[in-house]
This record gives C-alpha cells, sequence and structure tokens, in this order.
C-alpha cells in the first residue's frame, strides 16, 4: 500500500504554490515613498521632486508612481499628526531622536494605515517591517512592528 505522501508516479508530491501576499507594485510605490521622503529629512520641501526624479531614473509604471505620489502627499500633509501618532506610540524616544529612516517609514506606515482605507494594514505594516530590516536593521524593525502592530489592534484587526 502507497505511502500517503507518495503519488502514483513515485514522485514526491507538489508543495502548495505560495500566494503571492500583496502586489509588487504596491511595495515598490512605497520604498519609492520612503527614498523621497528619505530626502526630505536633509532637503526640505523637496520630496515631490524627487519622487518624480526618482520614478523616472527606475522607469517605474503610472500606478506605482500614483501610489507613491498619494503617500508622500499624505505624509507631507499630515506630518505632525503622524509625528504625536508615533510619540504616543513609542514614548521612550522622541521622534526628532528616532533615525531617519525609522521615522520616515513610521510615518508612511501609519498615513497609510491611518489616511488610507484601500491599503490593508497588514499588507503595510508587512511591507514597513521588510523595509526597516533592509534599510535599518533589525532594531528598527522590531519598533517599526510594535507600532504598528499597536495601532492595528488598537483599529480593530489590521486586515
Amino acid at each position: 500500500m502507497p505511502n500517503e505522501t507518495e503519488v502514483p508516479s513515485g514522485r514526491p508530491p507538489r508543495r502548495p504554490r505560495r500566494k503571492a501576499s500583496r502586489p509588487r507594485a504596491a511595495r515598490q510605490a512605497r520604498r519609492l515613498a520612503l527614498m523621497a521622503l528619505f530626502e526630505e529629512e536633509f532637503r526640505p520641501r523637496q520630496a515631490q521632486e524627487s519622487l518624480e526624479r526618482l520614478a523616472a531614473e527606475r522607469g517605474v509604471s503610472g500606478p506605482v508612481a500614483a501610489h507613491a505620489t498619494r503617500i508622500v502627499a499624505g505624509v507631507l500633509e499630515h506630518r505632525d499628526a503622524l509625528d504625536e501618532q508615533i510619540a504616543a506610540l513609542a514614548p521612550a524616544i522622541p521622534v526628532s531622536e528616532l533615525g531617519r529612516v525609522e521615522r520616515t517609514i513610521l510615518r508612511s506606515a501609519l498615513y497609510e494605515m491611518l489616511y488610507s482605507a484601500a491599503t490593508p494594514s497588514g499588507e503595510t505594516i508587512e511591507d514597513a517591517v521588510s523595509l526597516a530590516r533592509i534599510y535599518a536593521g533589525d532594531a528598527a524593525r522590531r519598533l517599526v512592528n510594535g507600532v504598528l502592530g499597536s495601532v492595528a489592534r488598537s483599529s480593530g484587526g489590521g486586515g
């Protein structure tokens, strides 16, 4: 009698394909917005110009550029409220003392979670944590995950 895990041909069973957890375009837009907003940290009032330059250099599609533009514009419009939210959720570190990358990632993700109903919080958190790990390290990843997880829980889920 064949083993449950064997298929009649004798080959091992196929592993189920991993479903894409989110569109690549959204991830690309978040990374592009991060870069433009990070430049804003050094060159105030230049984020939109930086975004246009970065999008052209990378040849991103219209939808990616549009999503990144919404994030950048939203962060710039709501920066004070976003910083207040960060300060409330991470009181041990003043917002002004956070690393520029961490601060930028938190602002971007919080903007999407709090002001963009079209974006699932889980997707935003996953991308923000990944960006923090890549660009700022493990401590930043934990900080970003903790702050955004608190927002998701307090808003009733994060889906």
